[in-house]
């Protein structure tokens, strides 16, 4: 799985407002839902309710507490990238939006803003490891 993506030594998760060919990104937003895409090609949804009550609980997080979960979300989610043959969905799903929400938190973006477009990369091994960009 791992050869497939832009990142040898990490990944992106996108947060896209459409997204071309099969890609269900739109019917998602058409819920009014939260797309999150990992790698291009892992699609979620985390629903616009659950993604606010959990803004909630993450900013209640202490600093250093919010930087170990976020690191810990990132390895599950690089483990489960170089093997997917044991990767169970429901936890990459759960550890993409922890990571991301923690991510967001990390970068003092506002989480509207975030979850209508953007993209959060995540280098090991790097001294910043964490960048986000809006698109």
């Amino acid at each position: 799985m791992r050869d497939d993506f832009p990142l040898a030594d990490g990944f992106v998760i996108s947060c896209p407002v459409t997204a071309a060919g099969l890609s269900p990104v739109r019917d998602i937003r058409k819920r009014g839902n939260i797309p999150l895409v990992l790698q291009q090609d892992i699609v979620v949804e985390l629903k616009r309710s659950d993604m606010l009550e959990s803004w909630q609980s993450t900013c209640a997080l202490g600093r250093k507490r919010a930087l170990d979960l976020m690191e810990r979300a990132a390895n599950r989610i690089a483990l489960a990238l170089e093997d997917d043959d044991s990767c169970a969905v429901d936890e990459l799903a759960a550890d993409m939006a922890t990571f991301f929400l923690l991510a967001v938190r990390e970068k003092g973006l506002d989480v509207q803003q975030a979850s209508r477009f953007c993209h959060v990369a995540w280098r090991a091994g790097s001294a910043e490891h964490l960048s986000i960009s809006r698109y």
